[in-house]
């Protein structure tokens, strides 16, 4: 007996369809996407592919250029970042920075500027490149906004 992959309104998880068009129910229908931990990222998936990531509590992208530098990966979906209030009016962020960032006109025109409320730390094994022209600012109080780890160029 053939298996059945679509039965009723249910649709078999090893199913591969193209879809035109889609249609919900109602104004209360939901559309659900696949959810999971960062942990469980599909390693090489087409551009495009979304899914809920249960780890940093967002939808995600993996797209041609997840970093400003060509490189393909997973970026969030939506207003750029954390952030608190309706219409993202308040912006946040961690206060620790733990990856290889590269700020500056080279990796993008839209990189140009950044901003960060501090106290920040840099942890070990972190780059930040502040490139000719381009600029960085933490915002915050004191001289000790800034805990070096990692390295800042």
């Amino acid at each position: 007996m053939a298996l059945q992959q679509i039965n009723g309104n249910q649709i078999s998880t090893s199913t591969a369809a193209l879809i035109t068009q889609l249609s919900f129910l109602n104004t209360s229908s939901v559309f659900q996407l696949p959810t999971g931990p960062s942990g469980d990222r599909p390693s090489s998936p087409p551009f495009g592919v979304m899914r809920f990531n249960t780890t940093i509590d967002s939808v995600e992208v993996y797209k041609a250029d997840s970093d400003g530098q060509g490189n393909a990966g997973w970026g969030s979906v939506g207003g750029g970042g954390p952030s608190r209030g309706r219409d993202s009016i308040v912006r946040t962020n961690r206060n620790y920075i733990n990856e290889t960032i590269s700020i500056g006109p080279t990796s993008g025109e839209q990189f140009t500027n950044g901003t960060t409320i501090g106290p920040i730390e840099i942890r070990s094994g972190a780059v930040i490149t502040v490139e000719t022209g381009g600029y960085w600012y933490i915002l915050g109080q004191g001289s000790d906004q800034l805990a070096m780890g990692g390295m800042v160029t």
